[in-house]
């Protein structure tokens, strides 16, 4: 493969030099205008609820050691997680829609499990891909107001950032690291998805999810992808995950989203490749992005892993807000 003309960044076996590519280039992401207006007009989109209420109290108090963490679902890909001497918060969306557009596009039905405010101190803030519903730059320049964190990003995603005053991002191609004297290494990994913010700009960025090591813990957070090789490969790289956030929403239908967002079904596969000790459910509840109900990825999930025979305390579904306590598989390793 050779670079062309326009080329930004490294020519490698996922870039051209201008643009991205899946590791499994069979995959379809070429959906044309007939398909969307198929989709839209196929009469099987779910009805939500304008608005549930059923978030839980949050717990930030806990003290943590060698070998402890906690993570607290906000909602969607929101998740904050707490290490012994480090924070970390997941693609954070605290606006009331994820769009473009203030005025229409996907709006909540549920409200975050905790306000920006209500957040201990931030340190990193990790971003899987440009989509609106993971990239939302007002809650983004928030965080930059309330903690000035660093910033981690997929290749070509520093300038929607620096673009709005944020200026501590380190940007990340796949399997590279960033790694600090606080002590913790974060890695961007490979996942199925695409990238745009607009019409033209397809696969003009990368996307991923990120594994996490601190303080003897390996956490794999997935952002959005659909399920093919990529979780066996960081389960070889990395060893079995002490904890993994995984979508399990926004799947149906399935001829449309199979290739670049995972059923429940899948996601139970993908916490059995990374043999995850735990393993935790995202991306579901608060947007509708897709034509599932509001609870069927809950339901769906359940119904799984009762068929599979996994105990349903090994991956679990939190209400926004839930905190969720989890411990390293081997507590001794540093």
């Amino acid at each position: 493969m050779s670079a062309c003309s326009s080329q930004r960044f490294p020519v490698s076996d996922h870039s051209d030099g201008s643009v991205f590519y899946n590791e499994d280039r069979s995959v379809n992401f070429d959906r044309g205008l007939l398909d969307m207006i198929k989709w839209k007009f196929s009469g099987e989109e779910e009805v939500w609820p304008d608005a549930v209420v059923d978030n839980v109290e949050p717990n930030f108090s806990k003290q943590l050691g060698q070998g402890e963490g906690a993570v607290t679902f906000i909602n969607h890909a929101t998740e904050f997680v707490q290490f012994e001497k480090f924070t970390v918060l997941t693609d954070p969306v605290f606006s009331e829609r994820v769009s473009p557009f203030s005025w229409m596009g996907p709006k909540r039905h549920r409200e975050p499990g905790a306000s920006l405010a209500e957040l201990p101190k931030i340190d990193v803030v990790i971003v899987s891909h440009n989509h609106f519903d993971h990239m939302d730059i007002d809650s983004l320049v928030a965080v930059e107001k309330k903690d000035q964190p660093i910033f981690i990003v997929p290749l070509g995603n520093k300038a929607f950032l620096e673009e709005n005053g944020i200026n501590h991002v380190v940007e990340l191609d796949w399997w590279q690291s960033y790694s600090s004297d606080a002590g913790f290494d974060i890695t961007l990994v490979p996942m199925q998805h695409w990238s745009a913010r607009g019409i033209f700009d397809k696969f003009e960025t990368l996307w991923g999810g990120y594994v996490v090591e601190s303080s003897g813990l390996k956490v794999l957070f997935a952002g959005d992808t659909g399920y093919n090789k990529q979780f066996k490969e960081i389960e070889e790289k990395f060893g079995a995950m002490d904890l993994s956030l995984l979508p399990i929403g926004a799947y149906e239908p399935r001829w449309f989203m199979k290739d670049q967002h995972m059923n429940p079904e899948e996601a139970v596969q993908a916490h059995l490749d990374l043999r995850s000790k735990l393993s935790i459910g995202m991306h579901f509840g608060a947007f509708q992005l897709t034509d599932e109900g509001i609870e069927d990825p809950v339901t769906d999930l359940v119904k799984s892993l009762m068929s599979k025979n996994i105990d349903l305390k090994d991956f679990i579904v939190p209400k926004n807000g839930q905190t969720t306590f989890f411990e390293s598989a081997t507590p001794d390793v540093k």
